[in-house]
């Protein structure tokens, strides 16, 4: 019975060397404006999900507001590893914030009522009916679209006429 408990592989051989896939590379500091991007990216979309959710009592703005967040972080991550210039990584942040107002215009239409209902409820003293209107965070998301737009024709020009790297 014992022998069956054991394991029948044989004992590595202690002379044999393990190789390290890659060997550890020391801390390093994250690039200057690194902390200031991510924090202006994720943090107005998580505090607009939880404040929706608070007066819509939906988790779905929550959910909204957290994959906004990491989808952000995520793409800036990527522009920073591939050494993307400043308009080229706003330019893709402006395109995630406009796709995710046009999300956010989508749950409105769908909770719009109960929004309303809970936001003239708690936050009576600065009630506005445009910020519980789909068509408004379409509008915004369309702004957005337009300055990722604009952005992106800058860091082309930019590109091409060998502007700084950042």
């Amino acid at each position: 019975m014992a022998a069956v408990l054991r394991s029948e592989r044989p004992a590595p051989d202690p002379a044999t060397p393990v190789a390290d896939p890659e060997p550890a590379r020391p801390w390093s500091a994250a690039p200057r404006g690194w902390y200031a991007s991510l924090a202006a990216g994720v943090f107005p979309p998580l505090v607009l999900g939880f404040v929706a959710s608070a007066l819509a009592n939906r988790l779905a703005f929550v959910g909204w507001g957290a994959v906004a967040a990491l989808g952000h972080a995520l793409l800036l991550r990527a522009a920073w590893q591939r050494g993307w210039r400043v308009p080229a990584r706003a330019a893709l942040t402006l395109a995630w914030a406009a796709l995710t107002l046009l999300s956010f215009a989508s749950l409105v239409a769908r909770h719009g009522e109960i929004l309303d209902l809970g936001y003239r409820a708690l936050l009576w003293p600065v009630y506005q009916p445009v910020l519980t209107a789909p068509r408004a965070w379409s509008s915004a998301a369309a702004l957005l679209a337009a300055a990722a737009a604009a952005v992106t024709l800058l860091a082309r020009s930019r590109a091409r006429g060998g502007g700084a790297r950042r």
